[in-house]
């Protein structure tokens, strides 16, 4: 009852100062002059509830402007080049080196894979398929297609005395780059012919030339950081000895021990540290094998990846190209 009472005593309160400022000692009172002192009451209140919300929005933001900025664990040159890899922005418009490694972080959590290797062979194709309509179109209009020149590449045997010793475990390395450089090259060139060669022997309708092109065209787009750093001579040694291993066993038609160096190279057979490396206050007999060699070099790099996988595409294409017997091969007419 109490409650009541009160509230009717403040409501009796506020209409006797409503009738005191509206009055003014009149009569009567207009319309119009209560609804301009209902407009003012609402202003007045909303301009009290306008201060109190933003009083609390700046005590909310205090504590956040204290906050420590994360630390970027990667470089900024880094940081573009995953961003550019992603197809996104290297910098937002007022955005921080530490706001842009962040959004890179939220980016790598939602696709940690990205789609970029199936956006480069998308790329590959719809580069074809223009070449391919570009030439149809010459040929209806009744010019004669330019036919590209093929040059004159070394055989097999010529190469195999080219590269002798390509393989040998203790050949110094200057000369190592050189012999690397120039077989992988001749065998991107080699591959590259046959795809040429199979699209002017194509047939009505067969389009199975076109998938090849676009395997070939990825390939090379792969293999471009794997030559740059063949001719800088800035490759590591445990990939170019690899590398040379598998020319060898390639030259040799020995396309099971070329596989074999292959796996090692991207997979590795370290033994991975499961479990305790260290017992007691003496090192482990050869533990530092652990670590040291036979690395996954196919772990370290998208670049080392990318290029990885071309080397295994020009593998497979020796092995189909210049056969051998089927107990040297790596699934023999599978």
């Amino acid at each position: 009852m109490d409650f009541l009472k009160a509230e009717l005593a403040r409501k009796k309160a506020l209409l006797e100062e409503r009738e005191k400022k509206l009055a003014g000692g009149k009569t009567y009172v207009k319309r119009s002059d209560i609804e301009d002192y209902e407009r003012e009451r609402y202003l007045e209140r909303c301009s009290k509830r306008k201060k109190v919300s933003s009083e609390e929005g700046e005590m909310e933001a205090a504590p956040t402007s204290t906050t420590k900025e994360v630390v970027p664990l990667l470089s900024e040159v880094e940081v573009k080049k995953r961003l550019r890899d992603r197809g996104q922005p290297i910098k937002l418009f007022g955005e921080t080196p530490s706001e842009t490694y962040t959004r890179l972080r939220h980016l790598e959590m939602q696709e940690p894979t990205g789609s970029k290797s199936q956006t480069d062979f998308k790329s590959a194709m719809e580069k074809i398929d223009q070449e391919y309509l570009n030439e149809m179109l010459t040929e209806l209009h009744g010019d004669t297609v330019k036919k590209r020149e093929l040059k004159q590449l070394p055989t097999f045997e010529e190469m195999k005395e080219q590269c002798k010793g390509i393989a040998a475990p203790r050949i110094p390395m200057d000369p190592l780059y050189e012999l690397v450089h120039k077989f992988y090259r001749w065998l991107f060139d080699t591959w590259d012919q046959d795809g040429e060669r199979l699209k002017s022997i194509r047939t009505g309708g067969d389009l199975s030339w076109k998938l090849e092109r676009a395997k070939i065209k990825q390939a090379e787009d792969y293999l471009k950081p794997l030559f740059k750093s063949l001719k800088r001579k800035t490759l590591e040694e445990a990939l170019l000895r690899s590398f040379g291993t598998i020319a060898g066993a390639i030259l040799d038609r020995d396309y099971i021990a070329a596989n074999d160096q292959y796996l090692k190279t991207a997979i590795g057979n370290a033994a991975w540290p499961i479990g305790v490396t260290m017992v007691g206050i003496h090192a482990r007999t050869g533990r530092e094998k652990l670590f040291a060699h036979n690395v996954a070099h196919v772990l370290n790099d998208e670049v080392q990846r990318k290029y990885l996988q071309a080397v295994k595409r020009l593998m497979t294409f020796a092995q189909r190209f210049y056969t051998t017997d089927p107990s040297k091969c790596v699934e023999y007419n599978a």
